[in-house]
């Protein structure tokens, strides 16, 4: 599905006013801050079965931070890993490379992202929680 530009931003002002994955984070969690900004994210999740599961985060930041990090969350959660990091694979190239209605349909709402081609200091922004867990996963 293709959103306008409205849709876009109803979007991500939506996941950021009210994201539905963020909670208050209790015992341990992983850390990530903004390469060149304020953003500050917090998460953490299991991995059950060869999923990952219970994703939840924590964090302060800007619409854009917060709004794909929730989106992403809604995305990947309860998926398998190599799912996972193949979904990253392709929105990250997705940023930085644009894509056609199937990639844009594979991505779902994380597609609302793709302006950040013509914005590239929004990439970090929009890839701080997928980035991370993609680095978490692989390491386990």
């Amino acid at each position: 599905m293709s959103y306008n530009q409205n849709q876009r931003r109803e979007i991500i002002m939506s996941h950021y006013v009210n994201p539905i994955n963020k909670k208050e984070l209790n015992g341990e969690y992983f850390e990530k801050h903004g390469q060149a900004c304020a953003d500050y994210l917090k998460f953490n999740f299991s991995i059950k079965d060869d999923k990952v599961v219970d994703l939840f985060f924590e964090g302060k930041g800007c619409a854009f931070m917060i709004a794909s990090t929730d989106i992403f969350i809604e995305l990947v959660n309860g998926r398998k890993i190599s799912e996972i990091i193949e979904i990253i694979n392709v929105y990250e190239n997705f940023l930085s490379n644009g894509g056609d209605d199937k990639i844009e349909e594979k991505l779902g709402k994380l597609s609302i992202f793709k302006n950040v081609l013509d914005h590239p200091n929004r990439f970090y922004c929009a890839t701080m929680m997928s980035s991370v867990l993609k680095e978490k996963i692989v390491n386990e």
